[in-house]
């Protein structure tokens, strides 16, 4: 369960003037407002258009503030369930196949998720690996630098890393550079590795 910050749960009182020309005094806890001020800022209506559209709704004598609570809400959840979509499993499946360069999706663990064509191909022409069912028999992926520290780094400075990496099969070894980049997914820390030297 999410921990609260300080003043979340505090009720605030505003006074929202609205274009009916109504002043409407309305309290809410301070998480509340600030979705709205989120939901605000992400279309193309003021406050006070929120309030008086919630006001139609609820009609006179109703419970405006819990309207806007729920319609709050609301956007929260449409919000977190588009992002949801959007860093998928099928969604990261798709850029990583897309991309022309060898790419490689790399669990905290060190464990391979993902990988494109390119990836393959780049295999089957520097360690000679005759099919994909070699790479999981004896082949190994590592990295210079490890995959915790670099998620460590990737989630306090929000940049690309550039590493090197050391993939062998078979008695054969590839040494090379490779830029990783945080995998934006609400499921387990991931890196993407776009191999950029080989």
């Amino acid at each position: 369960m999410p921990e609260l910050e300080e003043g979340d749960a505090e009720p605030k009182f505003r006074a929202i003037a609205c274009a009916d020309g109504v002043r409407r005094g309305i309290r809410l806890e301070t998480i509340y407002w600030d979705g709205l001020a989120s939901l605000v800022a992400g279309s193309r209506h003021s406050l006070s258009d929120i309030v008086e559209r919630a006001s139609v709704q609820v009609g006179e004598g109703s419970n405006l503030a819990s309207m806007l609570r729920v319609l709050a809400f609301r956007w929260m959840w449409r919000r977190y369930s588009d992002l949801q979509a959007a860093y998928s499993a099928d969604t990261l499946n798709t850029l990583v196949h897309a991309c022309p360069s060898p790419v490689i999706v790399l669990t905290r663990d060190k464990k391979i998720q993902l990988f494109n064509e390119a990836f393959v191909t780049l295999l089957k022409q520097r360690l000679a690996l005759g099919n994909v069912l070699q790479l999981s028999t004896g082949f190994r992926f590592v990295l210079e630098t490890q995959v915790e520290e670099a998620l460590e780094i990737l989630a306090s400075k929000g940049k690309m890393i550039t590493t090197g990496f050391t993939a062998s099969c078979g008695g054969r070894q590839l040494s090379g550079q490779i830029n990783l980049a945080m995998v934006p997914t609400h499921r387990k820390p991931m890196v993407i590795g776009y191999i950029v030297r080989h």
